[in-house]
């Protein structure tokens, strides 16, 4: 199976989750293609971030990979911010090409855990909106160790 991770990381947390998707994907025998996600004009200061993701904005991105007709399976990351997805996330869902026939599975990583639930749910109503059917979504907690976070993903993915 080819599957692609399309995520944004501000931080480096969802970048890690990503990797350890694409660990766990490789090592059952799928072809993996990282997608990571990335504005033009990037606010430095979280609270701007945060802002910008409550009120839902879309910055451009710089060229990203926007066609995915080639994979079987799209996993969609992001951290929650304020509620929501990353804006660079939103900007994605909205360019991003039909997925009709794609199996999807949305993730985020969080602090404390308000807006997980939300910040799923936006996602995934995105990737249908798309035509793709979501399967499952995931949650990971910073701070929690790759062990726990392979568990989890397996739990989903294999």
């Amino acid at each position: 199976m080819k599957s692609a991770i399309i995520y944004y990381s501000f931080t480096g947390n969802t970048h890690r989750v990503a990797q350890l998707i694409g660990d766990v994907l490789r090592d059952k025998g799928d072809e993996v293609v990282p997608v990571r996600i990335r504005p033009l004009k990037e606010e430095t200061h979280f609270l701007t971030q945060c802002k910008e993701a409550f009120l839902s904005k879309k910055p451009d991105l710089y060229r990203t990979l926007l066609e995915l007709k080639d994979f079987d399976r799209i996993i969609l990351g992001s951290p929650v911010w304020a509620f929501k997805p990353a804006p660079a996330i939103n900007t994605y869902l909205d360019k991003g090409a039909s997925l009709e026939g794609k199996k999807a599975i949305c993730f985020v990583t969080y602090g404390s855990g308000a807006g997980k639930e939300n910040t799923l749910r936006i996602m995934k109503k995105g990737l249908q909106a798309k035509g793709a059917e979501v399967i499952d979504t995931i949650s990971f907690q910073q701070g929690e160790g790759p062990a726990e976070c392979k568990e989890k993903i397996k739990a989903v993915l294999v």
